[in-house]
């Protein structure tokens, strides 16, 4: 028998005595497998989740000039039931191992129903087999992933995920008072202290408006809450992998971001005034644009409560979306309007005088900072070129002010020539330069997570993103300190980073396979192969120590 004749076969007897359990020799150490064949997880990069409607969702990312074949998918369920497979079709493929086939090239997402769950924990048992073009097939590979199952009466619970219980009654009401409070923690991030300012400036200058100026501003924070709930539903119906602050991840919305807060540090500083037209800091719209970009500012922020509200939101019908991002803005806009509508504390303020000129010029200097702070996000994202383009345009709209300060009637057409800047520097940031995805989320996949797990490693895997203001937070308070380095290190414990600062289906998947559609999150997989566990969003060096403790003690 000829080399090339005997070749093929062999590969074949080595797949199929695999597939009925034996596996002879495992690849990579299989001798027949040339040296320049992709490792199988990496040839197949597989992503599992259990999905918030309650189906086990796994996606391949398959190799160029590789394939996997439609009749070896199976998913075998231990603690519980899974339906029937969702396979889409395939292509047809005239194969030299197994004859006529379909098979998948680029990328494929399988799926099933859980349709019940015996135990707190389900196992789940992916199959799949493939092969590449230049000749070599894979035996059989069998991945075994375990899920937290919280109460799957006909719906699923994601791994780790706080659920929502009670039934859907219930369940909405949670994720209303949920967001109502995540609302109200939002006043005190960092992210939202810019545009707040200008509304402590509003409400220490007092006036007869105050009260509706303050109904403007709820109505802004609101409105603009329910639009982006909108604008996430049409985005995710159509195919997009989007979440919370999914617009921060395009580099155009960051310069326009940055030159806007740039042009508002210029009119609290006094060298823009606003045209007799009104503007962000006043006439009769100036409260509700400023409420719309309060919200827009608080979007690189998720808190306490809020994660699990939108993740709950984002996976009910749309009345209970808009009903969730509706009690965010709630939440967000009331304490401004209890400050202005209750007698005894507004008359608590101190009354207004020649310091508040000087409080205005103060409170410019946030907002400069925020662009500092954009600036650097845009650098994370494109490089310096679109720095360069934002830079030029915060340039020629100091010009702009400069050329009409103290010149009323140049006003409207300095703020023209503003409008115009910002949109060339919105529409050519993004090409200045090849975008750059960030280095820590090139080739992210849960199969990385769970490669370790299967090795018997314990795992903290970190969701973060460059324009995530608590991210960082985290980042500099705990996660990089010596102490919970040396912790880590100790223990073992290998740590993911996926970074979402540029948009990334892999990592926007893993999120709602955790119930949540935005960052931080923050997962810890004890090395006994228990459930994960979802720490706060907050961090401190105690609690992540306290956590991981706990998490192994309870394993």
């Amino acid at each position: 028998m000829s080399a090339s004749l005997a070749r093929p076969l062999l590969v074949a007897c080595l797949a199929l005595s695999a597939s009925a359990g034996e596996r002879l020799f495992p690849y990579p150490a299989d001798p027949l497998a040339p040296p320049d064949f992709l490792p199988v997880d990496e040839a197949f990069a597989l992503t599992a989740t259990l999905a918030p409607d309650g189906r086990v969702v796994a996606d391949w990312r398959i190799a160029d000039g590789y394939y996997l074949y439609r009749e070896r998918f199976g998913f075998h369920a231990t603690g519980g039931r899974l339906g029937e497979l969702d396979i889409p079709p395939g292509v047809a493929k005239s194969d030299e191992f197994f004859g006529d086939v379909e098979v998948y090239y680029g990328g494929v997402t399988v799926s099933a129903p859980v349709l019940a769950a015996n135990a707190p924990q389900l196992e789940v048992g992916i199959e799949y087999q493939g092969c590449a073009d230049a000749g070599f097939c894979y035996p059989p590979e069998r991945k075994s992933l375990t899920f937290a199952v919280a109460s799957l009466g006909g719906g699923g619970a994601a791994p780790g995920a706080p659920s929502v219980a009670g039934g859907a009654a219930g369940g909405l009401l949670a994720a209303l008072v949920g967001a109502f409070l995540g609302g109200l923690v939002l006043n005190l991030m960092p992210c939202v202290f810019p545009v707040l300012s200008i509304k402590v400036f509003a409400l220490l200058a007092g006036g007869a408006t105050r009260r509706r100026d303050a109904l403007g501003y709820a109505a802004g924070v609101v409105a603009t809450f329910i639009a982006l709930g909108a604008a996430l539903a049409v985005l995710k119906a159509g195919g997009e992998a989007v979440g919370w602050g999914f617009q921060l991840q395009a580099p155009g919305f960051v310069a326009g971001m940055a030159i806007l807060f740039f042009v508002l540090a210029l009119n609290m500083l006094g060298f823009l005034e606003t045209p007799p037209l009104g503007g962000v800091s006043g006439g009769r719209a100036g409260p509700v644009a400023t409420g719309a970009l309060a919200v827009v500012a608080a979007t690189p922020c998720t808190v306490p409560f809020m994660g699990v509200a939108l993740g709950y939101g984002l996976s009910q019908s749309i009345p209970a979306l808009f009903g969730v991002m509706a009690a965010l803005g709630v939440g967000m806009a009331l304490p401004y309007v209890l400050v202005t509508t209750i007698p005894p504390i507004a008359r608590r303020l101190p009354r207004p005088g020649p310091w508040m000129a000087t409080c205005k010029q103060a409170m410019g200097f946030p907002l400069l900072l925020t662009v500092v702070w954009l600036l650097w996000v845009a650098a994370r994202q494109t490089g310096p070129g679109a720095v360069a383009a934002i830079l030029c345009a915060c340039l020629a709209a100091g010009f702009l002010a400069w050329l009409a300060w103290g010149r009323a009637a140049r006003l409207p057409a300095a703020w023209v020539g503003v409008a115009a800047v910002a949109v060339v520097a919105v529409w050519a940031a993004p090409g200045m330069e090849a975008r750059a995805a960030a280095p820590a989320a090139q080739g992210f996949s849960m199969a990385t997570v769970e490669a370790h797990r299967a090795a018997g490693r314990p795992v903290f895997l970190n969701f973060t993103a460059a324009w995530c203001i608590t991210c960082l937070a985290n980042e500099r308070s705990t996660l990089a300190t010596e102490r919970v380095q040396r912790f880590f290190a100790g223990r073992g414990i290998e740590q993911v980073k996926a970074d979402w600062t540029n948009a990334d289906p892999a990592i926007t998947q893993a999120l709602e396979g955790f119930g949540r559609n935005g960052v931080p999150l923050y997962v810890y997989y004890p090395p006994s192969g228990a459930a994960p566990v979802v720490l706060p969003q907050v961090l401190t060096p105690a609690l992540v120590i306290a956590a991981v403790e706990g998490a192994e003690a309870g394993a």
